[in-house]
């Protein structure tokens, strides 16, 4: 069984929310400005949780929560539903499962500390299916910097995740979007715990 379906919601937001970690709140700013740059109406959010940045969706059409556990996708559900016009659950297991999405379909897919867990070349296929021409993918990959990979907050569920995390390196990841995907820039962010995040846009030619 995948290590994400056990992992509490409740101990992932306390682990990420950490002081020492702050990965939430800098991914929903991340969220928010490509919402700002493309003003999207159809949005995809691979490894949804438990809807980080939703919040920054209320003008879209519909929203898509893509995600293995199906605790995270309810509490997705449970405080989202109310904001969105509409927000659509998809409990999918990307190593194995097709993502119930209609091709061609969507004008952002946000895809945040999720490459990391999954069979990239899986992964990929589904997004540049899902993505409309013209399209924005936001990606957002760790670096630990030698610092380990899951910082030590005191939340130990999730250690079983850091067996199945794969760091991805730059080449690799242009690998599995060149051609279809066309890389537009890319941003770095330093944490206080010592890790980078990096966020990296490409467009669906």
């Amino acid at each position: 069984m995948n290590p994400w379906s056990q992992v509490p919601y409740a101990d992932y937001e306390r682990h990420m929310n950490h002081e020492t970690v702050g990965q939430l709140a800098l991914m929903s700013e991340i969220t928010n400005e490509k919402v700002e740059q493309r003003y999207p109406q159809t949005v995809a959010v691979y490894g949804a949780c438990t809807g980080n940045g939703f919040v920054h969706f209320v003008e879209a059409r519909t929203v898509y929560a893509v995600d293995i556990n199906s605790t995270y996708l309810a509490i997705c559900y449970e405080r989202y539903e109310p904001i969105l016009n509409e927000l659509i659950l998809v409990q999918a297991d990307i190593n194995q499962d097709a993502v119930a999405i209609p091709p061609d379909s969507t004008d952002l897919i946000v895809c945040h500390l999720f490459l990391e867990y999954v069979d990239l070349g899986r992964a990929f296929a589904s997004i540049r299916q899902t993505l409309r021409r013209g399209g924005l993918l936001n990606v957002v990959i760790q670096r630990s910097n030698d610092s380990g990979w899951v910082s030590n907050t005191g939340v130990t569920t999730l250690q079983p995740v850091a067996a199945i995390a794969h760091e991805i390196a730059e080449e690799t990841l242009f690998q599995h979007t060149a051609p279809a995907l066309r890389f537009e820039g890319r941003q770095t962010y330093r944490m206080p715990n010592g890790k980078s995040l990096i966020s990296y846009d490409f467009i669906k030619q």
